[in-house]
């Protein structure tokens, strides 16, 4: 069996990784015995670029911001010609997430690597049906016995992990990818073009201890955020079928239009109960405006990638651009 790299682990569980372990927790929605619903696949044929671009301008200074959002449908073939077209006129990329850094200690790498191991074992060492409330235990059991029968692991998974595992056995069903490749193949065009990667490191100076942060939730926020992905993957996929579409289509309008809530809610609260965990994602997040602003100062031209969720609305990073200055067009 390969040995996962010792950095591997913590590369699931920290800065932006963390909340991808986590991803899609649905805030705010209540316990419906609810069946899940007969999915369709989703196809989308065709090679698709997805939205148009942002601009960002101040002065003679331009900034192109490329929003993605997960999940995508997993069969689409992205043909990013108009990121190429920016790319020429472009001296950097900055991706959506800073890079992190745990130093070069072999022995901080091997603790990392334990404490990972340690991480996937359940509360107690209990199966999933001991730990959790039977009306929620049954709710579980009727997505495995739709999705994927067969999966035995998910028995002797803590509940958040076993939140991961049901959501990408649905989210498979439905056609939708998990993983968000639009960033990576940005980032390859910028490299084959000789631009440069403006890719900050998110230093961790206590690695370990934010893995036993980790490991250490309240079991009841583990509880709650299982409660809230089975609730999303009971209601709310035939909705993100209709977003990963739009996407692909370029709709941004019906983007916009779609009910959208920060599905990540109840699963980054569960493991946000540390000061350090919170502290590493509000860092996480800060550095892409910094970086952003950084590069715009620098550079003519800049092209920048970030989710959807984090561009819209109010609060969103376009509308603060917008607010300290900038001029922002989009589609």
């Amino acid at each position: 069996m390969r040995r996962p790299p010792p950095t591997e682990p913590l590369r699931r569980v920290s800065g932006p990784a963390l909340l991808t372990l986590l991803i899609l927790g649905s805030g705010g929605a209540t316990a419906q015995d609810v069946p899940a619903p007969a999915l369709q696949e989703i196809v989308v044929e065709g090679q698709h670029e997805g939205p148009r671009l942002w601009r960002v301008q101040r002065g003679d200074h331009t900034l192109w911001v490329l929003g993605t959002i997960a999940p995508l449908p997993k069969r689409m073939v992205w043909q990013p010609d108009t990121v190429r077209e920016v790319l020429r006129n472009t001296q950097e990329v900055v991706p959506a997430w800073p890079a992190y850094g745990i130093g070069a200690n072999p022995f901080t790498a091997l603790r990392v690597y334990i404490e990972w191991r340690r991480l996937q074992k359940p509360p107690d060492s209990l199966p999933l049906r001991a730990t959790l409330p039977a009306a929620l235990y049954a709710r579980v059991e009727a997505l495995k016995a739709r999705y994927d029968a067969r999966d035995g692991k998910l028995e002797q998974m803590r509940p958040m992990l076993a939140a991961r595992q049901l959501m990408t056995r649905v989210f498979d069903a439905a056609g939708l990818a998990l993983h968000n490749e639009v960033q990576q193949s940005v980032l390859q065009l910028a490299r084959a073009q000789g631009v440069r990667v403006h890719q900050d490191k998110l230093r961790i100076d206590d690695p370990v201890d934010v893995l036993k942060d980790v490991s250490h939730t309240p079991l009841d926020r583990e509880v709650a955020c299982l409660e809230s992905i089975v609730t999303l993957l009971e209601t709310d996929v035939p909705t993100m079928q209709q977003r990963a579409r739009a996407w692909a289509l370029g709709d941004v309008a019906t983007l916009r239009a779609l009910p959208h809530t920060d599905e990540r809610t109840a699963c980054i609260a569960a493991v946000s109960t540390s000061e350090r965990v919170r502290s590493l994602i509000a860092r996480a997040q800060d550095d892409w405006l910094i970086a952003v602003e950084d590069s715009l100062r620098r550079n003519r031209g800049t092209l920048a990638v970030q989710s959807m969720d984090r561009l819209l609305g109010p609060q969103g990073a376009l509308a603060q651009l917008r607010a300290r200055g900038y001029t922002v067009e989009g589609p």
